[in-house]
């Protein structure tokens, strides 16, 4: 409905503040639309004054909180105030730290962002990455091959770089791992801390014709996009494992030059 984030909810049931058809409600009840009375603080919802979905891609720059603080001042800029005039509630799905900018998704589409920081629906993801010292072949190949971070094993399915500099250099990774965070401590293991981050894509949707601060609403093509990749609309597998990467930039054919006409 657009009341809270799923962690947001989840502390509103515990703490006793929502009931079903007049009982405390607990985690894991059911409620069916326009059948079952659900309130939150005493007030009743409206079911049939849900907003509608929506789903936002946002050029974070480099500084903002990707999030509203909890329980702490605010001393700088969040993504919230660049979408001022956006009147749906709307959550980030996943995080991307402060010093990190980029493609940010946002949505009040729970179910959806929910299951897009699922890393078993291997959804492809891009980053430009300015890193310490130059990589060596070995190091590459460590990072391809997958390194354990937090339990979890980590790798990058492709890597590029694409400019060198003194003592560092650009790169482009892309791997399917659905926490920013480690991509940072990936490259550290290996000795080549991250200067900078920018999240370039997302499946099927870049920041494309976005600026930093800028943001746009996904259209509905879109947004049934990311839910064929997540399961929540049925597509056939080919479909689904393009929808997993964006697509390529389309190259324009040169034109033969014309031949000059004889007198």
């Amino acid at each position: 409905m657009g009341l809270a984030s799923r962690r947001e909810a989840e502390a509103l049931i515990k703490e006793g503040s929502v009931t079903l058809n007049g009982k405390i409600a607990q985690l894991g009840d059911q409620a069916i639309p326009g059948e079952d009375h659900v309130k939150v603080n005493g007030k009743l919802i409206k079911w049939d004054k849900a907003p509608r979905k929506v789903v936002i891609a946002l050029f974070k720059p480099r500084g903002i909180l990707a999030d509203r603080p909890v329980d702490q001042v605010i001393d700088r800029g969040t993504v919230y105030d660049m979408l001022s005039k956006v009147k749906e509630k709307v959550q980030p799905v996943g995080s991307l730290d402060s010093d990190n900018e980029g493609l940010m998704l946002l949505t009040n589409h729970g179910d959806l962002a929910a299951r897009l920081t699922r890393s078993k629906y291997e959804i492809e993801r891009k980053f430009s990455l300015k890193v310490d010292g130059h990589l060596i072949e070995k190091k590459l190949r460590r990072l391809g091959f997958g390194i354990k971070i937090e339990n979890k094993k980590v790798s990058i399915q492709n890597i590029k770089i694409t400019r060198k500099l003194e003592g560092k250099e650009w790169i482009v990774a892309t791997t399917t791992q659905p926490q920013n965070r480690m991509i940072r401590k990936l490259f550290e293991s290996v000795g080549h801390p991250v200067d900078k981050v920018r999240f370039e894509t997302f499946g099927p949707i870049t920041l494309k014709g976005l600026k930093r601060g800028e943001w746009r609403f996904l259209d509905s093509k879109e947004i049934e996009d990311l839910e064929k990749l997540v399961g929540l609309k049925k597509a056939p597998r080919e479909e689904i494992e393009a929808l997993k990467r964006p697509a390529p930039p389309k190259i324009k054919k040169k034109k033969p030059p014309q031949r000059g006409k004889r007198s």
